[in-house]
């Protein structure tokens, strides 16, 4: 990523965050308001059907007070009817109203209707009884103590209270939007006040950061000023397109230095190399010296006639083991001494594995050993050399035998560690690691084997290190060894191109 690609993030993503954020709490301004509405219009709703309820409680009871009037002036059935229709109706209101009485108030004044209503139908029966009249004094006393009066100041207590409901309701609801405004307008004005000190705080950070990397550029080019006097770094009015062209000359310049350092590193682990060879060379002076003491003495008797009949068979096949075994020296000397040419490319792992187990099959027959194979399902590909690692995993394999002569367990596992590399080991029920050669396990020329040359181990970490890997040995909480290889996943950790060629 560029210089100005960074500089736009870095200045982006704090006002996208507080866009997001102020996004987000006008978000939850406008639910809350809408959860307001809601239950406002819920209340003022319920409280409507009261008030149109206690207005159809109160023309249910003039129709009974006309009708009962009528009644009692001319009692006959079809009067009676009209009566009966309008109590009925009258029920079914106070009925409804009794279902969505919720506070003690409207319950009061429920009972106080239901009491008046329960004398008034007891005044109306002993009237039909006990008729009114003849005279129209007498029906106008009546009129004026008319039953239905027990029932009339409830009733108005009833709309009077309803109405009242519906003025604090409205009066709630106007408060709640008045607050709700201020609320909004509150969150207005912060959210420029914020976006006016983030504006600010960016630009005291960008003049910061800019300040800085004029210091670290001119820091870096003083280190480098030695070698590269042609550099001029210049980063005044926050020119950030010429700061970055100035990076990108100290960057390349760095390659530069680092390709140098990397192969003076080729050169001195190149020279290292040599002068193991050199030291080694004293070791294997031992190693061949007395296969050539067996062979001189057996040549010089010839020589001198105390063979008169020659060198015998048994002579000639011990000369012939000598020069092997000096052979076999001379050769791993060189193998370890000589650089490793690779050919890398992907391959699958445990396709790798099987191979070389189809190779030991006989002897793991032989030797009555089991093997026990963890891999997984899918394939796992690495970047390899397939000649050089097969060697890798034959010399372990075969080490794991040597170490199993009457028998054993021999477990190979493969899986992916979470770094994304990939994760070999090869494990056996020996008896483990000798401690005296522990720490000097993967030394040129260290063994515990009666024939070993003791460069088997040496050179497959050498192997596994040219691959961006490592080899590790210890022993089994169990009992016996286990030796690991950690190498990067086809496409992962170091390439070829990234690691110099030592």
């Amino acid at each position: 990523m560029s210089l100005n690609r960074q500089v736009v993030f870095q200045v982006t993503m704090p006002a996208l965050l507080v866009a997001l954020t102020l996004f987000g709490s006008s978000l939850l301004g406008i639910r809350s308001i809408n959860h307001l509405q809601d239950d406002r219009d819920k209340i003022v709703s319920e409280h409507v059907r009261s008030l149109q309820a206690a207005e159809d409680l109160e023309t249910h009871l003039r129709q009974i007070r006309f009708h009962s009037f009528i009644y009692i002036m001319d009692m006959t059935p079809k009067r009676w009817a009209k009566v009966e229709q309008d109590q009925t109706a009258f029920e079914t209101v106070l009925a409804d109203i009794r279902g969505r009485a919720a506070t003690e108030e409207e319950k009061r004044v429920l009972h106080d209707i239901e009491a008046g209503y329960l004398r008034y139908s007891e005044e109306l029966q002993q009237s039909r009884r006990f008729p009114i009249g003849p005279t129209t004094d007498e029906f106008l006393r009546w009129g004026d103590s008319h039953p239905i009066r027990h029932i009339v100041k409830p009733c108005e207590d009833l709309l009077d209270l309803n109405r009242r409901a519906m003025a604090e309701t409205v009066e709630m609801s106007a408060r709640q939007s008045d607050l709700a405004r201020t609320r909004m307008i509150l969150l207005g004005v912060i959210g420029a006040a914020g976006g006016l000190v983030g504006g600010f705080g960016m630009a005291w950070g960008m003049s910061r950061f800019i300040t800085r990397l004029s210091v670290r550029l001119h820091d870096v080019h003083a280190h480098l000023d030695q070698e590269v006097a042609s550099l001029r770094l210049t980063a005044e009015g926050g020119n950030l397109q010429g700061m970055e062209r100035q990076l990108g000359t100290i960057l390349e310049r760095v390659r530069e230095v680092v390709g140098q350092l990397q192969r003076q590193e080729c050169e001195s682990l190149r020279a290292e190399q040599l002068a193991t060879v050199g030291q080694l060379a004293a070791s294997i002076a031992h190693e061949v010296r007395n296969p050539l003491t067996s062979i001189k003495l057996l040549v010089g008797a010839a020589l001198r006639g105390r063979c008169p009949k020659g060198l015998s068979d048994t002579d000639l096949q011990v000369i012939h083991d000598e020069v092997g075994r000096v052979e076999r020296k001379v050769q791993a000397l060189l193998d370890f001494a000589r650089p490793l040419d690779a050919a890398h490319q992907p391959e699958d792992v445990a396709g790798l594995v099987r191979k070389v187990l189809d190779l030991v099959q006989e002897r793991l027959r032989q030797q009555a050993v089991q093997l026990t194979l963890h891999f997984p399902p899918e394939p796992m590909a690495a970047d390899l050399d397939r000649d050089q690692f097969e060697g890798v995993l034959v010399n372990l394999i075969f080490n794991a035998l040597d170490a199993m002569p009457g028998g054993g367990q021999l477990g190979i596992g493969l899986d992916r560690e979470p770094d994304g590399q990939l994760r070999l080991t090869v494990s056996d029920s020996g008896p483990g690691i000798d401690a005296t050669v522990a720490d000097r396990l993967f030394t040129p020329f260290v063994s515990t084997k009666p024939a070993g040359t003791g460069l088997g181990l040496s050179v497959s970490r050498r192997v596994v290190q040219a691959h961006g890997g490592s080899l590790t040995a210890a022993n089994r909480p169990g009992g016996g060894a286990c030796f690991t290889i950690t190498i990067p996943a086809a496409g992962g950790g170091l390439s070829r191109a990234d690691t110099p060629d030592c």
